[in-house]
């Protein structure tokens, strides 16, 4: 007779075992093999792919002996503590065996940039015919991806039915994709309660992988698996963890993996859908003289900033602004009218994207390149329709261009028909219309390149003015369009989950630049709403900034204002001015 002992044993083996005793042998592969009573199993082998929630362990030495002898279909009788196989004198005794809980402990997770950028590159073979990063962009993992949080039943049930018993061998990928899913925690109810009635009323999957999924959906993994979620908890290192999973079976591990990767993009940033507002000195310094040189240096600097964004896993849309650059651009025009014909202002404003959206394009692509993250990066010259109503052309106040003299401010106005409008006692300038945004066009292809993980660069400077005349065409107008509100306009036509204003303060304050100034954090709408009516914001720079934060925080999101710098920690909730329907935090 030859007594085996075991090493380990999962402690729903040993509750099991209590309430079934003969056990056949359902399949026998190199590591192992499996024991099967009705619809339940029993893994019993080495510890290769990890603790398993019902698995008991032997050494290697022993599972060589034990596959060497048994054949499917024989069976063991579990006795006194004792498995018989009762085909031959072989016997597994499980007294003396440590048992183990593989239960998750379901807390926050932290957002793991370094796995979502190994991950999010992965050429690592999936099971489906993609490699991770190229199944992380397939339709199909897209409606994945929303049916993880989604509440309707028909939809999450039409999108698992393609992806249970996807591909081949004992655990088909599709079932281990999900299984990453469940380990991260964050589907909805809906998404389990539509799984747990598919895998126990039809035959969708083998029974093995339909073992898994049943332990998964009650939050119980492999201690591999567990002890990459307790690194999620610890925002720890991944790496080597990740490595270990992927030995597991064919491409077990490596599809584990992607259906991890893709539950972490989509609660992290993806999470995130996030417009960001960049202030003028992204792209000029105050008194800087505004060669490419220092406008180009001060673009690079901002996108490093932005490129962290990206690399935390948040979707990302940029505007700009773009007022010293038209305003420049208007000067030229003004120094070479006796040889070039000037251009209106909506073309100064194009021609201002352009050039802003290049330097910005360019230093993005190579900073997400040094990082290793996808370069996709797109400037779009973006339209912003105006009404041709608005009150703002009967009264225009936003100056523009060059100073000018009284008399030849007069001469202008005669000639040219500018409205003219002294300026801070500087001199003269043009004033032009600054109308409300209506509309800002381009916005279902904005929206579609960010489901592709594009960074989007667009709106720039408010968007180029344009109204709709009789007959439905488009029009450019000598206009300006205040940057903050298109931004915001912006955000809610993509349907933004955060509105960002980055500044060059990292927070709102009450009493700015006074001794009993004090910083804002988390601030509810109202509360906001009374810091602004009574005139703690100028007009000039925080007013109109704390007005769009404050218009969309009211549809019931998140609105940020804070530093550049401090982009990352703000969006974790961690720094910045947040405008939320939330308990105020107010220090000094």
């Amino acid at each position: 007779m030859s007594m085996i002992q075991s090493q380990r044993m999962a402690q729903n083996v040993a509750n099991l075992l209590v309430e079934r005793q003969t056990w056949r042998v359902h399949s026998v592969f190199t590591n192992g093999f499996n024991l099967e009573n009705e619809a339940e199993r029993i893994f019993i082998g080495t510890t290769k792919n990890g603790q398993l929630p019902f698995a008991v362990q032997i050494t290697t030495r022993d599972v060589t002996k034990l596959i060497a002898t048994i054949q499917a279909n024989q069976t063991f009788q579990y006795e006194g503590g004792i498995l018989f196989h009762q085909q031959s004198k072989l016997q597994i005794t499980l007294t003396g065996a440590t048992q183990y809980t593989s239960k998750r402990e379901k807390t926050a997770i932290q957002p793991n940039p370094s796995f979502l950028t190994h991950t999010l590159q992965s050429e690592k073979q999936t099971g489906l015919g993609f490699s991770i990063r190229e199944w992380l962009t397939q339709p199909e993992t897209a409606n994945l991806a929303k049916a993880i949080s989604s509440t309707d039943s028909a939809f999450i049930e039409q999108t698992l039915r393609y992806f249970i018993g996807r591909g081949s061998g004992l655990t088909p990928s599709g079932d281990d994709i999900l299984l990453g899913i469940l380990l991260v925690g964050q589907e909805s109810r809906t998404f389990k309660e539509v799984l747990a009635t598919l895998i126990q009323t039809e035959l969708l999957t083998t029974d093995i992988s339909q073992t898994y999924l049943k332990y998964a959906l009650q939050d119980q993994f492999s201690d591999t698996l567990l002890a990459l979620y307790e690194a999620f908890q610890k925002g720890a290192e991944t790496g080597e963890i990740i490595e270990h999973i992927y030995q597991n079976g064919h491409t077990s591990g490596i599809d584990t993996i992607a259906g991890v990767a893709l539950a972490i993009k989509e609660e992290f940033s993806m999470g995130k859908r996030v417009v960001i507002a960049l202030g003028g000195n992204a792209i000029l310094q105050p008194n800087q003289e505004a060669t490419f040189e220092n406008q180009l240096k001060n673009v690079e600097d901002s996108c490093a900033k932005i490129a962290e964004i990206t690399e935390a896993g948040h979707k990302v849309i940029v505007t700009h602004g773009n007022g010293p650059q038209v305003g420049n651009i208007l000067r030229q025009n003004e120094e070479a009218k006796a040889y070039v014909p000037a251009l209106p202002i909506d073309a100064c404003s194009a021609e201002s994207q352009g050039f802003i959206g290049y330097m910005m394009e360019q230093s993005l692509k190579n900073e997400l390149a040094r990082k290793k993250l996808p370069t996709n990066v797109i400037t779009l010259l973006t339209q912003t329709e105006v009404s041709a109503s608005d009150p703002a052309f009967q009264s225009p106040t936003k100056p523009i261009g060059v100073f000018y003299t009284r008399e030849e401010a007069v001469e202008l106005s005669a000639e040219k028909g500018w409205e003219m409008a002294e300026d801070a006692g500087r001199g003269y300038r043009r004033v032009v219309p600054s109308p409300q945004p209506q509309k800002i066009h381009g916005v279902e292809a904005i929206k579609q390149l960010v489901a592709t993980d594009t960074v989007v660069i667009s709106t720039g400077g408010g968007g180029i003015p344009v109204v709709q005349n009789e007959e439905g065409d488009l029009k450019g107008v000598e206009a300006v369009i205040d940057k903050d509100r298109s931004a915001l306009r912006l955000s809610e036509q993509v349907e933004a989950d955060v509105f960002m204003i980055l500044t060059d303060v990292p927070n709102v304050y009450l009493h700015f630049g006074e001794p009993n100034q004090q910083k804002l954090e988390g601030v509810p709408v109202k509360e906001a709403k009374e810091y602004m009516k009574e005139g703690h914001f100028a007009d000039g720079s925080m007013g109109p900034k704390m007005e769009a934060a404050i218009a969309f925080a009211e549809s019931g999101k998140e609105a940020i204002i804070c530093s550049l710098d401090a982009a990352v920690e703000a969006l974790a909730g961690c720094a910045g001015t947040r405008i939320l329907p939330q308990k105020s935090t107010v220090n000094a």
